[in-house]
């Protein structure tokens, strides 16, 4: 399935496996903007779904819904603290 075309919650789990990967490969510590980087290179999918441009329907203000989802995955990691350690700024 497509990125783009999952859930929100398909959203976040899909990048959570590869942040762990990136993170585990740096050894531990990255920074969000990094991190984002890293696994845009991993992933085609994920490197086109952090380009999309939206525009709030309530405020006519451009966000990256990709941005919201990154840091939902970030916040689902460090909230069950998975045995990598993780050090994210």
């Amino acid at each position: 399935m497509n990125l783009t075309e999952m859930s929100s919650d398909g959203k976040v789990a899909y990048l959570i496996k590869p942040i762990l990967k990136v993170l585990q490969e740096a050894g531990g510590q990255l920074e969000r903007s990094e991190i984002k980087e890293r696994i845009a290179d991993l992933d085609d999918q994920i490197a086109e779904f952090s380009e999309i441009v939206k525009i709030s329907k309530k405020t006519g203000k451009t966000y990256k819904e990709f941005n919201f989802k990154f840091n939902f995955a970030i916040k689902d990691l460090l909230f069950n603290k998975w045995s990598v350690p993780l050090s994210i700024s």
